[in-house]
């Protein structure tokens, strides 16, 4: 994160060929594409919000959709993500999320671990709009969505799509995304992480667990500490040393090389 952060994300094929199996997913539940072309910071917030109200409309249709949005805060940290898939059964709504690997090895607690994390965070988040304690208020706040006006050109391809006049504005496309969230029933405590063959589609493990409260803030305690400024980032630990072999910094930007560490150094 933090190398992304100084020296700017590179995509690698591996994360290339991931992101066209998310696609191929998402246009089996959401089969009108959405094409928009943002032409400044409003108009892409306005796509994020238009695009994620319009998975939520099919998740009540179809009690299954992929690619939403979600926002929240922790510990006063404005926090972002995007769920893979939500699916409405037995009366609760459940968090799924994909990840894919070149290979059809299961992956191991340790590879899983941050996987784990980042689906209970989704969990959390998506609970505390359901209860309301992310509301759409302090999402006006944070993102100043008053001041917020598309472009003129992002307005024409909104009338293209026969959006009414008083949906073309960010707020009004806000509320109905907040309004799309406050439909679902109780979100599950049962989460499901899927790993696909990113080349063949192929399912190679279904992991179910429960979200747990006490992990997850022991979590969010120990990540905050580095967003607060208390401590510096640390290299990986050794029992996910493997990750270094997937680092398009890996022996460049950073010269942490874990084959010259000694165990427990």
């Amino acid at each position: 994160m933090e190398l992304n952060n100084i020296h700017g994300s590179k995509i690698t094929a591996e994360i290339k060929q991931g992101r066209k199996m998310h696609e191929e997913l998402e246009s089996e539940t959401n089969p009108v594409p959405v094409v928009l072309v943002p032409k400044s910071y409003a108009d892409v917030m306005y796509k994020i919000l238009y695009t994620s109200t319009t998975a939520l409309e099919i998740l009540q249709e179809n009690k299954i959709s992929r690619e939403i949005q979600i926002y929240g805060a922790i510990n006063g940290f404005t926090v972002v993500g995007k769920m893979d898939q939500l699916q409405i059964r037995d009366g609760e709504a459940f968090i799924w999320e994909d990840k894919t690997k070149s290979n059809d090895n299961v992956p191991s607690e340790p590879q899983m671990l941050s996987h784990k994390v980042q689906v209970m965070l989704y969990r959390k988040l998506l609970t505390d709009i359901v209860a309301k304690k992310y509301t759409i208020d302090m999402y006006r706040r944070k993102y100043g969505i008053a001041t917020l006006k598309i472009s003129e050109e992002f307005a024409r391809q909104l009338d293209a799509l026969a959006i009414p006049k008083p949906m073309q504005s960010v707020d009004a496309m806000a509320i109905s995304y907040f309004e799309g969230f406050a439909k679902l029933p109780k979100v599950s405590e049962l989460l499901h992480i899927r790993y696909m063959n990113q080349f063949t589609g192929k399912e190679i493990a279904l992991h179910k667990f429960n979200y747990n409260e006490d992990e997850m803030n022991k979590e969010l305690e120990f990540v905050m500490k580095y967003w607060k400024g208390e401590r510096e980032a640390l290299p990986v630990p050794i029992g996910e040393k493997w990750k270094c072999g997937y680092c398009v910094f890996f022996g460049k930007e950073c010269k942490v090389w874990w084959p010259q560490k000694k165990l427990g150094e």
